[in-house]
């Protein structure tokens, strides 16, 4: 009998030191607090400037130019001779840029018939009558229509040959008669540069080739599963034309929205790509590309991470030794609920919370001011105050880290390498460079964490030839 209480004094002391040696915490889940409105779908603006070769220009209007300006016509002289006059270009027009206006250089030459000579008119030859350098100016912009847009004006000319004739020993002031016909026929030159122009540069042929590439997916990351973005511009603007001695310059700017997508790569009908629109003309553009990506991080990923990072891990505190054996994140308001369910010197369920946060060093999300929650905070005070003191919370923050370098990083040369790879590439070059990423907003949302993350960089679109 005395054995008998021996042993129950034991097993009673055991069971003392026991519950001693191992606080049991149950508070209850933090209320979960409402949401703020979630992030709309952002606008991304990709700026650049189409670049073409004046030489390319000048060869596409003088291929397009007739070599006969003004056809043959009958004009009447001072003592009512029929002149049959005609004024041609004997070479091919030069085009340079200057002050913001395109300045067309042409060689004209203006042929005539002798008014009296002895043969039929039918078989009169004609002469040269007078020649003459012309300079045209022009100011220079892009239509609505994609064409690019000239307004000729007959500057100066200098006579290169005089007009001078003599017939039947008679002298005729043919100059002011030339003067006359040119004064005359100055709009019909100026329209068919104009014309000549107008036709010979189609930007909408080549710049719809990018607008359609734009819209193609994009994988931006392969593991741990595939990720695309998916482009859908909507508008696109031009602000004023510019240039210098060797190339025009059409600063551009395209409006567009992103979708994300997981898994294979998604199938997007060509029906279903949106249409060059009508050119927008701002006064001015901002020379940087402006890329918004909206990143969805679901808390099952997060969840993921950090079971990778906590499960079975045994933390050596001041009060014992804690293993964690199962954790878990949620939303509430605007910030995360962590649960941790522990063994050891404590044993049961702790219950923190943090707020999210960009690191723009390592670009990753990151939870931060990880603190106990109050429910969980009192039945610490009654059960093991030490942990409160401890650094667990630090060590919580320090794992829970979830990387994005990967799919955001990467977006530029994706974009390079999906342009290199298209059609487009044979005629234009794509360069993207000063390439920085900013957090803009991070909103905790039911199902996950939203992240606003605003991409600057420069974008350069380069016409090879037109």
């Amino acid at each position: 009998m005395k054995m008998q209480r021996i042993i129950g004094l034991f097993i009673l002391i055991a069971g003392t030191i026991g519950m001693g040696g191992c606080k049991r915490v149950k508070p209850d889940a933090p209320v979960v607090e409402a949401f703020e409105p979630a992030i709309e779908d952002p606008i991304s603006y990709v700026a650049g400037n189409l670049t073409f070769n004046i030489r390319d220009l000048e060869s596409k209007v003088n291929k397009g130019l007739s070599t006969t300006l003004v056809p043959e016509e009958t004009f009447e002289g001072k003592k009512g001779e029929a002149w049959r006059l005609r004024v041609e270009r004997t070479g091919p027009i030069k085009i340079s840029y200057d002050n913001r206006q395109v300045i067309f250089s042409a060689p004209l030459q203006v042929w005539y018939s002798n008014p009296i000579g002895l043969r039929s008119r039918k078989n009169r030859e004609s002469r040269p009558l007078c020649a003459l350098a012309v300079n045209f100016k022009s100011p220079v912009a892009v239509g609505g229509n994609w064409r690019l847009l000239t307004k000729v004006k007959f500057e100066e000319y200098h006579w290169t040959l005089e007009p001078k004739v003599r017939l039947l020993g008679i002298k005729i002031s043919v100059r002011k008669l030339a003067e006359t016909i040119l004064d005359k026929r100055k709009s019909e030159i100026e329209k068919a540069i104009d014309h000549a122009v107008h036709q010979g540069l189609r930007l909408d042929k080549e710049v719809s080739k990018v607008w359609r590439d734009i819209q193609k997916p994009l994988r931006i990351a392969r593991k741990p599963e595939q990720i695309w973005l998916i482009p859908r511009p909507f508008s696109i603007a031009t602000a004023p034309v510019y240039g210098n001695a060797r190339v025009i310059t059409v600063p551009i700017q395209i409006a567009f929205r992103v979708d994300t997508h997981l898994g294979e790569r998604p199938v997007i009908p060509a029906d279903s790509l949106e249409r060059l629109p009508r050119l927008l003309h701002r006064n001015v553009l901002p020379d940087s590309s402006r890329l918004e990506v909206l990143a969805f991080i679901p808390y099952t990923d997060i969840n993921q991470v950090m079971t990778r990072a906590l499960l079975n891990e045994k933390l050596d505190l001041a009060g014992g030794h804690i293993k964690i054996k199962g954790a878990s994140i949620y939303g509430s308001g605007k910030n995360l609920i962590l649960k941790a369910n522990v063994g050891g010197a404590v044993n049961g369920t702790l219950y923190f919370h943090g707020k999210p946060a960009y690191d723009t060093l390592t670009n990753t999300l990151r939870i931060k001011e990880i603190d106990f929650a109050v429910d969980t905070k009192e039945n610490l005070l009654a059960t093991a105050d030490w942990l409160l003191h401890d650094h667990l919370r630090d060590t919580l923050q320090s794992v829970l880290v979830v990387p994005l370098r990967q799919p955001i990083s990467t977006i530029p040369d994706k974009i390079e390498t999906a342009f290199s790879k298209a059609k487009v590439s044979q005629k234009t070059d794509l360069e993207i460079d000063t390439f920085r990423m900013v957090p803009q907003r991070i909103v905790v949302q039911p199902e996950g964490v939203q992240v606003l993350i605003k991409v600057n960089s420069k974008l350069a679109v380069k016409m090879k030839r037109l």
